[in-house]
């Protein structure tokens, strides 16, 4: 077979019209391209691209012009015009498909159903066959846990039914009928299935007609239809052949119906019903539960029910993003999709009462979820990757607005629940009731409503749109793989929005690819300077898209997208961001009285209050603690104010839970805890700074001794660092005369005023300048003959003590000194010694030591990057290792022996970086 004929005949058998109408409809590029037959076929890409052409030039092909150029049968494009009404033309553009999919899917009532395009797609293409098929359709059996939207789902039948029929729901009517209504009379239940005649039975005082004659034409809806008893089947089966049915009381008489059944059921029909019954019913469809869905589509339910409440309070909502993720994780195993919407229902109610009682806004926060739902967040720990990835896009407050438009044609009309429970509170209040016997009161309300609410709850669908109905699905998928690159790379968490507008500005970008016209290029300097890691990020997320989507990017796009990421990063700030401080004492009222004396002072209600009566167990008060402390958490950590007690034990146990950070003040009084209120709303959001505001100063009095400061800004890295360097230039005899104080640029902020008390400060030694009228030595001058002797000079002052020869340091004692102030992960005592035998091995001529000292420095951080996974990327690689093959394999075989000590793996751009060092330094 020639290779243009093994092409066609691969395209015929991987492609089917069904694929091709979906992928348009999920706004995907169908279709084979020149890449594809390469990686398929083993035709190389040039030659496939020339048979694909000759099959287009034939006309067996239709062209889509897109990048890739991708091909389709051209008798789908025959049929899709004949469908859709379209002009037929040669070479179609992907966006006018997508456009004309669009324009009729607003016709398509199952469209409106969430996830026909995901979780039910299967389903959805079961249900328009069955509706579709000649005469009448086939009969359906649609099974499914109680709240999955089995009745909306044969609803959405009946409308498609009517929609391609062209008949309106007089010609063409839905009739439903729950079977567990009558399932204790049976012969009442036949009764108002078939109808009856005069005398059928006792109170039959007149001819009837049944809903079987009612839905002629249309389709018969039977719930439940397990309960429907042996004999009722056997006549339903009857009408399914015959298209003949008898009223109850007749003995001859036979009615003619033409109609189609959709039953519905929780249970196993092969152990419920007649296997002759079961037999007549040619389609089951099998609909999934909340849990089966995928995430996305959860949290999609649950956004359209909260903007559905929404819009009937008129009020916009704001959410804890732990409340999303907990009723996105919770399994309601008894009500499925109709128990959501029933608490979330009950949610909003019980905002609304706060809001009527306190004038406070509609905030629906963690601790207003029932103990079930609360318990289910705790065990997101365990879920699967990609859920929880998922999930930690909402990192902040989800803010519902009543203005965007939502289709409620499948869903009742708005509840009156909120203006019965206006009306109630007025007539109350004007009774002059107790405000506290108010709450219970609407409370004890709101609670029965929604105790009854469950058994006539009806679960519904949304045609909200997603990133998926906007975007291309591949850009978003791209997008989200970007997204957490990045955010592993820069170490920060983006906002909610930072996906979706990304997602935008990318689908945009590949469009711009395709025009002429240029745009505003950032100062690229300026962001090398200022934000070298964003623009590192940039350049490689760059490359990963012209690789995903085949297409040259221009190469200031790396500069947009480095903007993106620090303009996300340095906005988010704010009360997102704010450290939670929360109170728990014993009494009744102690901790709230104490946090009320504090947020009205300071104008807040940051401060959370827990009270612990003395009847009240130790556990109980600790979990209401955790489920507020995982409300109110904003990735700064929590401050927990504590009277006495094992309530101090709460913070580590909250910390090896969850994995908040947490600090714990004891002793609280009202004047500390309306000062640390006031840190944490105006201050600072570094926890461990201000919790070293609570530890009391010294009040020595001994006279001051000489001291050296030892500071780096975390207290890890270059101040210990320092310490090693100055206790090696120190002679001994220096040790008792001079402390030398290790700390951190926050600390010594703080508690600089007390140390004075006890201490004359002679020098700061570090990589930071704190800015105290001391004298500063950046550490690496320590390592500089004049910088030695201007220190010892200092210290001769301090202490009056003559000075010392400066110590001289070799290469590689020196590359360890600095190695350890930028190093994390390896150590540069046993790292330096592994790279001595490195640079041995290699055996490259460098010119001086200052430039072995840089190839050493660069190895070490090399080590620690590789330790880490931290990449970074070498630009046009494969020309560079071309071009310095021998001096690269040299290198890539010593690399490999130095990598084996650390079970790491060095990549080939790290090998170019050595290179590059090793090219510069000579």
């Amino acid at each position: 077979m020639k290779n243009i004929d093994t092409i066609f005949h691969f395209i015929q058998n991987n492609l089917s019209y069904e694929k091709f109408i979906e992928q348009l409809q999920l706004r995907q590029t169908p279709g084979i391209n020149a890449e594809q037959v390469q990686e398929k076929l083993g035709i190389v890409r040039n030659n496939g691209s020339t048979f694909l052409n000759q099959l287009y030039k034939k006309k067996m092909l239709t062209k889509l012009n897109t990048r890739p150029v991708c091909f389709v049968p051209q008798n789908f494009i025959y049929r899709f015009c004949e469908e859709y009404h379209v002009p037929l033309k040669d070479v179609y553009n992907p966006d006018e498909l997508f456009e004309i999919i669009s324009a009729n899917a607003a016709n398509d009532p199952f469209e409106q159903l969430l996830g026909h395009d995901g979780s039910l797609i299967q389903q959805v293409r079961q249900a328009k066959a069955a509706i579709i098929y000649p005469p009448k359709g086939l009969h359906t059996l649609i099974l499914g846990q109680s709240g999955v939207g089995k009745t909306t789902f044969a609803a959405a039948m009946h409308s498609y039914g009517a929609y391609i029929r062209k008949k309106t729901d007089k010609e063409y009517p839905f009739i439903t009928f729950n079977c567990a209504d009558y399932f204790n009379n049976p012969q009442l239940l036949l009764a108002k299935l078939f109808g009856y005649t005069k005398n059928a039975f006792t109170g039959a005082d007149e001819d009837k007609i049944g809903l079987v004659e009612k839905a002629n034409g249309g389709i018969l809806f039977l719930d439940e239809i397990h309960r429907l008893p042996p004999n009722g089947q056997e006549m339903l089966f009857y009408l399914m052949d015959k298209g003949e049915y008898s009223r109850l009381g007749e003995n001859t008489a036979r009615h003619k119906a033409d109609l189609l059944i959709i039953g519905a059921t929780t249970e196993n029909p092969e152990n419920i019903l007649l296997s002759t019954f079961i037999r007549r019913i040619p389609v089951t469809i099998k609909l999934p539960s909340f849990m089966q869905k995928p995430i996305s589509e959860r949290v999609e339910i649950i956004d359209y029910f909260f903007r559905y409440e929404s819009l009937n309070l008129k009020q916009s909502l704001s959410l804890a993003p732990e409340v999303l993720k907990a009723l996105a994780v919770y399994s309601f195993s008894t009500g499925n999709i109709g128990q959501l919407r029933s608490e979330i229902k009950l949610l909003c109610a019980n905002a609304f009462l706060q809001n009527l009682q306190d004038n406070k806004s509609f905030h629906i926060d963690f601790q207003a979820l029932n103990d079930k739902i609360k318990s289910s967040f705790f065990d997101i720990a365990k879920l699967d990757e990609e859920t929880k990835q998922y999930l930690n896009m909402f990192s902040e407050t989800v803010i519902i607005t009543p203005h965007k438009k939502i289709d409620d044609t499948l869903l009742d009309h708005p509840t009156e629940l909120y203006n019965q429970i206006t009306d109630r509170l007025t007539t109350l209040r004007s009774q002059g009731i107790n405000k506290h016997v108010i709450h219970d009161l609407l409370q004890n309300d709101i609670d029965n409503y929604f105790s009854n609410l469950m058994k006539e709850v009806d679960d519904s669908t949304t045609d909200i749109n997603t990133l998926y109905k906007v975007v291309p699905r591949e850009i978003v998928d791209a997008t989200v793989k970007l997204v957490e690159f990045a955010q592993h790379h820069l170490s920060i968490n983006f906002k909610n929005k930072f996906i979706f507008g990304l997602c935008f500005h990318i689908n945009a970008l590949l469009k711009r690819t395709n025009k002429t016209q240029k745009l505003p290029i950032p100062q690229l300097s300026e962001i090398k300077k200022e934000h070298p890691k964003e623009l590192q990020i940039a350049h490689e997320m760059v490359k990963r898209l012209e690789i995903k989507f085949n297409t040259p990017i221009n190469s200031y796009e790396q500069c947009f997208l480095a903007l993106l990421l620090v303009q996300n990063k340095e906005n988010d700030n704010g009360e997102q961001d704010r450290i939670g401080i929360i109170i728990c004492c014993h009494g009744d009222t102690t901790a709230s009285s104490i946090a009320n004396v504090a947020n009205t002072l300071l104008n807040t209600t940051w401060l959370k209050a827990i009270d612990m009566p003395l009847t009240a167990s130790i556990d109980k008060t600790y979990m209401k603690f955790r489920s507020m402390a995982v409300s109110v958490h904003r990735n700064k950590g929590i401050l927990l104010l504590v009277d006495m007690g094992s309530l101090y034990d709460f913070g580590k146990r909250l910390q090896q839970e969850t994995g908040i950070m947490t600090k714990v003040v004891d002793n609280i009084s009202t004047p500390l805890a309306i000062e640390l209120l006031r840190k944490v709303l105006y201050k600072t959001n570094d926890l461990s700074t201000i919790y070293q505001f609570t530890i009391t100063p010294s009040e020595s009095d001994t006279d001051k001794k000489p001291a050296i400061l030892s500071l780096c800004m975390t207290g890890e890295g270059a101040s210990k660092m320092a310490y090693e360097v100055i206790k090696n230039l120190l002679p001994p005899e220096y040790y008792e005369k001079v402390d030398i104080i290790v700390t951190n640029y926050f600390d010594i902020k703080v508690n600089y005023p007390r140390l004075l008390k006890n201490n004359t400060f002679i020098a700061v030694v570090g990589n930071i300048d704190p800015q105290l009228g001391i004298p500063y030595f950046p550490i690496g001058q320590l390592l500089n003959e004049d910088s030695q002797k201007s220190f010892f000079k200092l210290i001769d002052n301090g202490c009056k003590k003559n000075k010392q020869e400066p110590i001289e340091l070799n290469v590689y004692g020196k590359a360890k000194l600095l190695l350890e102030q930028y190093v994390r992960y390896v150590n540069p005592k046993t790292a330096v010694k592994d790279i001595e035998k490195f640079v041995e091995d290699i055996n490259y001529p460098l010119e001086s030591e200052d430039k072995r000292l840089n190839l050493v420095v660069h190895l070490g951080c090399m080590l620690d990057r590789c330790v880490h996974q931290d990449a970074i990327y070498f630009d046009d690689i494969r020309s560079y290792i071309h071009s310095h093959k021998p001096l690269f394999e040299t290198i890539r075989l010593a690399t490999d022996n130095l990598a084996a000590n650390y079970d790491i793996k060095v990549n080939d751009d790290e090998v170019c970086y050595i290179i590059k060092v090793l090219e510069t330094n000579s």
